[in-house]
């Protein structure tokens, strides 16, 4: 399936993005072309200018009753949890927090027919005991098993939404947890479809979304026991990571270009919970392109690689320890770089909690080798 061009869609109008950086301060900003299909506005297109700590759209776009949800769910998808949203001559439009849960609020008591278009989204159906109600799924998901019997969807970032209609769910599991998934939220949106948009950026935020998805499926109490587990396993890790000294820990999404998780993540938590911290913890937003030299600077003990749809007999270390810049980087020189599955530390879920565990077995393998200050 060819990926659709669009960025977002209403039910007026769509979105494409156009070449230009609108704010010259925010890096992450992004500028787009409005083509409208109503016939109001004489084929004109309109436009929009979105980055992370402001927005702004022309007459079009704000006439437009769709827009705010719209530009609500591109900033969710890029960690924002606020909005900042003004006309062409700067009047205030929307501003306040925003957040997934209030995004969509679907109209329904229990929902038997779900599709779910994300990979996460689908474990959690499973660990609710509610597989049983899935029709279809995005390419994407791998687990439980079963899965290998459902409707594809197509891939995570462009599903069929034509197709979901068709299928007629009772509710959609869609997500915001990456950036691109705000196509998918809009289009089910537009076409009127009930969907329940899970977007977390912490354990804290999948817990709360476990159970409001128990709520949705009406099985509060499994949801209840699901969370009690993880509760369990969270606290046996910190436990763990309490004696040891915090290793310094670099976790590679993507290598070229080097992206690796920001401040607004739960990939930190599960770093310190192995007992690390994330060198670029510290840097604002979810997914941060890095340069070589940016790396070597922040100077990490340990390095994981677990690169986003890459099965992990794929993952090959030497591809960092030999890349060309990183020469000077410690880590690799010695060794320290293991190979993470991404189906745990990339998916925030029932199962996250297994890359904890992972990165905690390579940090006390690391301070076996060369002691506690992992030289």
């Amino acid at each position: 399936m060819i990926k659709p061009a669009h960025q977002w869609q209403t039910r007026r109008h769509l979105a494409i993005r156009a070449p230009e950086r609108p704010f010259e301060d925010d890096p992450r900003s992004e500028a787009f072309t409005l083509v409208f299909e109503d016939g109001q506005h004489d084929g004109q297109p309109g436009w929009a200018k979105c980055g992370l700590e402001r927005q702004q759209v022309d007459e079009r776009g704000a006439a437009d009753p769709d827009t705010v949800h719209a530009i609500s769910a591109w900033l969710i998808a890029r960690g924002a949890r606020r909005i900042e949203l003004r006309g062409p001559a700067g009047e205030s439009l929307a501003t306040g927090p925003i957040s997934p849960a209030t995004l969509e609020q679907p109209n329904v008591e229990r929902a038997t027919r779900l599709i779910s278009i994300c990979p996460s989204n689908l474990e959690a159906i499973a660990a609710l005991d509610c597989f049983d109600r899935v029709i279809a799924c995005e390419d994407s998901s791998d687990y439980p098993p079963e899965v290998t019997a459902l409707e594809r969807l197509g891939p995570d970032l462009g599903p069929d939404l034509d197709r979901i209609a068709a299928l007629a769910p009772d509710l959609v599991v869609s997500s915001l947890s990456v950036p691109g998934m705000e196509r998918n939220v809009t289009g089910l949106r537009a076409r009127g479809i009930p969907q329940l948009v899970l977007a977390p950026r912490s354990i804290a935020d999948v817990l709360a979304e476990l159970e409001l998805l128990g709520r949705a499926l009406g099985v509060e109490p499994r949801a209840a026991v699901v969370i009690a587990d993880m509760r369990a396993q969270i606290a046996a890790l910190e436990r763990d990571a309490g004696a040891r000294e915090p290793a310094r820990v670099y976790l590679e999404w993507w290598p070229r270009p080097m992206f690796t998780p920001g401040s607004a993540c739960y990939s930190n938590e599960l770093i310190a919970l192995a007992g690390g911290v994330n060198v670029f913890g510290a840097q604002p937003g979810s997914s941060l392109e890095i340069t070589a030299e940016q790396l070597i600077a922040a100077q990490p003990q340990l390095c994981f690689v677990s690169w986003c749809g890459v099965a992990l007999d794929k993952l090959d270390p030497r591809r960092l320890i030999d890349r060309p810049g990183l020469e000077q980087l410690d880590a690799a020189r010695r060794g320290h770089v293991y190979p993470l599955d991404e189906r745990f530390s990339g998916r925030p879920g029932p199962r996250m909690l297994e890359a904890a565990r992972i990165m905690a077995a390579g940090i006390q393998r690391a301070h076996r080798l060369v002691g506690p200050d992992l030289g």
